[in-house]
């Protein structure tokens, strides 16, 4: 028998999602003797009776979109996401009163600061000045590191040994308009070790070539070889748990498939770093190397939003170093992170250098340095060396005044 259209009402009232319907008066509705349902009865009221109902589902699955619509649909949002952000970043809304008057109360001021110091002011033209009407100074890596020893001499702070810190600041603007680079981590190579409380690692390198497998052991491998040593590994004879790194040469690479279970995450891969024609290099690399992350400063409230910054501190040695050393490991990290650059026509990278000890001392010493893209001290330094082929002497170097203590 076929059901009615009141009888279809009736059993959508069985659904759990209800919503009110409303149905004429009537004495019973019946749905067939085959029908297992009850009957569902209404009172004789005067009007109209209101029941709760809902709409019944009658497919067996629920539709949605193709997989390839979604991932469309996806893209055009993240990409309407990106675009709102940038026109936020460009055009950012006034911040509220009540804002303005906590970052004030802060000592942030009611305006956003930048992430970089803002460099405006002139440079002096004698020997003495004052930084609140004069940029600050740049220094060589040398006259820093005497200063920073002074500071720290047994009879003032008494830290010969403390640790020489270095604070970069990168310009990680992109080739293209409004497109910038993103964090990024670098393995840097100490040549010249130093203690900072990093334990020792233990290395094996692959190479075919005796030559190689001296110079990886000389240069701190703890053990180096051919197509042996992978026979040694298959067969279990060498323990792999036993080492931190393993490291090859591009002509071994190939060597080394069937140690692509036996090494899984540890497989040297160009990717990684950790393939390499000069072995010797590659093992000073990752013996004595840090890790070195650029990062780009995360949305702060009271400071611009600068997607071309970026920074990092590193550890580059010990007072109690030669400066030599220290000058070799801050020019090994400069050549190794500025790899990354992009070939941009104007602009440098990185654009500014500070040494600083960490502890009571709060100075922090710019430093001039080949590597560094100091465009501005650049400019000034070209105007001076004109001036002075001119037969005008202007000198601008810090004056260093010692005092004679009679004993």
């Amino acid at each position: 028998m076929m059901y009615s259209a009141m009888g279809r009402l009736g059993i959508t009232s069985l659904s759990p999602r209800l919503s009110p319907i409303f149905l004429c008066n009537t004495s019973a509705l019946s749905l067939g003797s085959r029908s297992t349902l009850p009957t569902i009865t209404t009172c004789n009221l005067p009007s109209l009776l209101t029941v709760p109902m809902s709409p019944l589902h009658t497919s067996s699955v629920v539709e949605r979109a193709r997989q390839s619509t979604r991932i469309k649909k996806r893209k055009v949002n993240v990409a309407n996401k990106k675009k709102k952000e940038e026109r936020l970043r460009k055009n950012p809304p006034p911040i509220p009163k009540k804002v303005q008057l906590m970052l004030i109360s802060k000592g942030l001021g009611a305006k956003p600061q930048p992430w970089r110091k803002t460099d405006s002011r002139p440079f002096p033209v004698d020997t003495a000045w004052c930084e609140m009407y004069h940029t600050w100074a740049r220094q060589e890596v040398g006259e820093v590191l005497e200063c920073l020893r002074e500071n720290c001499h047994p009879s003032m702070l008494n830290m010969p040994d403390a640790l020489v810190w270095a604070k970069l600041e990168f310009n990680l603007q992109n080739v293209k308009k409004d497109k910038y680079l993103d964090g990024f981590t670098k393995m840097v190579p100490v040549y010249n070790p130093f203690e900072r409380g990093v334990a020792e690692k233990v290395i094996l390198a692959f190479c075919k070539q005796p030559e190689e497998i001296k110079a990886a052991e000389a240069a701190g491998a703890t053990k180096a070889g051919g197509i042996e040593l992978v026979e040694e590994i298959v067969k279990g004879k060498t323990d792999v748990s036993d080492f931190d790194h393993f490291l090859c040469t591009d002509e071994m690479l190939i060597e080394l498939k069937p140690l692509i279970g036996v090494l899984r995450d540890k497989f040297p891969k160009k990717i990684l770093g950790s393939v390499s024609p000069d072995i010797a290099k590659l093992v000073q690399t990752f013996a004595h190397g840090m890790q070195v992350a650029v990062n780009k400063p995360k949305k702060t409230l009271g400071f611009e939003e600068d997607p071309a910054y970026g920074v990092t501190e590193v550890q580059i040695g010990r007072l109690n170093q030669s400066t030599d050393q220290i000058e070799g490991n801050l020019t090994t990290l400069l050549q190794t992170l500025r790899e990354n650059a992009p070939k941009r026509a104007k602009g440098g990278f990185v654009t500014r250098c500070e040494l600083f000890v960490e502890g009571p001392q709060k100075s922090r010493f710019s430093v001039i340095h080949d590597l560094v893209d100091d465009e501005r001290y650049t400019t000034h330094a070209k105007e001076r060396m004109a001036l002075n082929n001119n037969n005008v002497k202007v000198d601008t170097k810090l004056e260093t005044i010692k005092e004679e203590v009679e004993i």
